[in-house]
């Protein structure tokens, strides 16, 4: 029987997060909607995401998408970008702010690791010491929210943060922990020793799920007030990289550059690599999105939002950036082009990444001039 039913799949990015409705009959596009993701910003730049938003604006998405395609919806799944979470208390209270992925607060943290405890680290769970991941935004929040002594409180990332609102259900999905650097890589379950390292109490990681997993079924009362007619089951994806190399069907032996805002190259084997070379040259390992094979992942701070960069800072219209890159692309194909035209861009404005990660590393663009056209500018970035 043909099956005549509906999914909604939310992908929650760092600049934009996209509703997708699917028709589960031949996987075919039945609507989009799209939105900025949220976000707070303060003078010191420090950036958090801004969690209850996002959750208001995607139930008035997930609304219309009902209310307006053919097909009943049974089926929702998230993905999402990593690292990015807050603690939540048995009562239902998110304590915490969510702390962009990129944000620098749990920097000073770093210091306090020796070389023999970040090797450690990099054995259990196959990350170079980084302050981007989950454990550094946990110690950071524990502290300056005085959270220690809390016996009530579970760390959710994004997604999951999504997911307990729309199921109840408190859980983490396994190529997220991978991002946290409490996640012992090789036997995919939680390490004492690696959130001890870290300061992190070990009674604040939710319950592990495998990407697809159903995670939990939409409550009765959310049901209602998005006009869905019968029981909804949720599921987590996963990691967004990771999720898309799975949607492209890819294979050990494949290499896959994921570019949105951030710019990644990824790798699957059937054993994390944790040796010598790749602890040097701080590679990243991961669990997959299909819950079998194993990710390893080279990444750039900068790749998609360099255009939004240059787009803010040289205050140009989106019109002006589509022209631009159009004659970019018709100057790009002629027979006398040549790089030399085009001005260097170094992408790091927010720092490096491997085999030199460096957080306080500096963007450059080099090759201005008083003619320089704005398709050339955008050709560079």
């Amino acid at each position: 029987m043909p099956d005549y039913h509906a999914a909604l799949v939310i992908d929650i990015g760092t600049t934009n997060c996209k509703v997708s409705c699917y028709s589960c009959h031949d996987a075919s596009v039945l609507e989009v909607r799209k939105f900025p993701t949220p976000t707070i910003s303060s003078d010191k730049g420090e950036v958090d995401f801004d969690i209850e938003a996002l959750w208001q604006a995607l139930r008035l998405v997930m609304a219309e998408l009902v209310a307006s395609v053919p097909f009943p919806v049974k089926n929702i799944s998230i993905a999402s970008f990593g690292e990015s979470g807050v603690f939540v208390d048995k009562e239902g209270v998110i304590l915490t702010p969510m702390l962009a992925w990129y944000d620098r607060r749990g920097e000073s943290y770093l210091s306090s690791l020796s070389k023999a405890e970040a090797e450690e680290l990099y054995s259990i769970t196959g990350l170079p010491p980084h302050s981007n991941y989950s454990a550094f935004k946990m110690r950071w929040l524990l502290d300056n929210y005085s959270l220690h002594e809390r016996k009530d409180i579970c760390w959710l990332h994004a997604p999951e943060v999504l997911l307990w609102r729309m199921t109840g259900a408190k859980k983490t999905e396994i190529s997220l922990a991978s991002r946290t650097l409490c996640l012992d890589i090789a036997r995919r379950t939680w390490s004492r020793n690696a959130a001890g390292i870290l300061g992190i109490p070990f009674g604040v990681l939710a319950p592990l799920i495998k990407p697809g997993e159903v995670a939990g079924w939409v409550t009765a009362t959310l049901r209602q007030e998005l006009g869905l007619p019968h029981e909804v089951k949720v599921t987590l994806a996963g990691h967004d990289h990771m999720v898309g190399a799975r949607a492209l069907q890819m294979q050990p032996g494949d290499v896959l550059n994921s570019t949105g805002t951030t710019e990644g190259i990824l790798l699957l084997n059937t054993q994390p690599t944790l040796d010598v070379q790749a602890r040097r040259d701080k590679l990243a390992n991961g669990c997959y999105s299909d819950g079998e094979f194993f990710t390893l992942f080279a990444s750039l701070p900068v790749g998609g939002y360099a255009l939004e960069w240059v787009k803010k800072t040289f205050r140009l219209t989106d019109k002006e950036i589509s022209t631009g890159l159009e004659k970019a692309m018709e100057q790009y194909l002629k027979p006398s082009w040549s790089v030399e035209h085009v001005p260097v861009f170094i992408p790091h404005l927010r720092g490096s990444g491997s085999p030199n990660k460096n957080r306080h590393t500096r963007g450059l663009l080099f090759g201005l001039t008083d003619s320089l056209p704005p398709e050339s500018l955008l050709e560079s970035v």
